[in-house]
């Protein structure tokens, strides 16, 4: 997936977060989810790494204009977004 895809999948983790949380989340899918990530796309603005969450491709992504969301980088893996969206939630509302 390229930065700025258009996907209609997008899950919101968290619509304020900061770059901060961003890479706190990101330290949470490596060390306790045991996902290394495949590629990372660092703009301005714009922040995409790719990743693969048990065998799914997945992005998680910052904006300074809507925090940080999750993707699929296929449409049909929605459910496997949806499932890692609720357990990065409940990191961001301890934060």
């Amino acid at each position: 997936m390229r930065p700025n895809d258009y996907n209609t999948n997008t899950t919101i983790i968290d619509d304020n977060a900061t770059l901060q949380q961003f890479y706190g989340l990101t330290n949470e899918l490596s060390r306790i989810r045991k996902v290394r990530f495949t590629s990372k796309h660092d703009e301005i603005d714009n922040i995409e790494w790719n990743f693969k969450y048990r065998g799914y491709p997945l992005s998680l992504n910052y904006s300074i204009y809507s925090g940080v969301t999750l993707t699929p980088q296929n449409s049909k893996d929605a459910k496997v977004v949806i499932e890692l969206a609720g357990k990065l939630k409940s990191k961001t509302a301890h934060q």
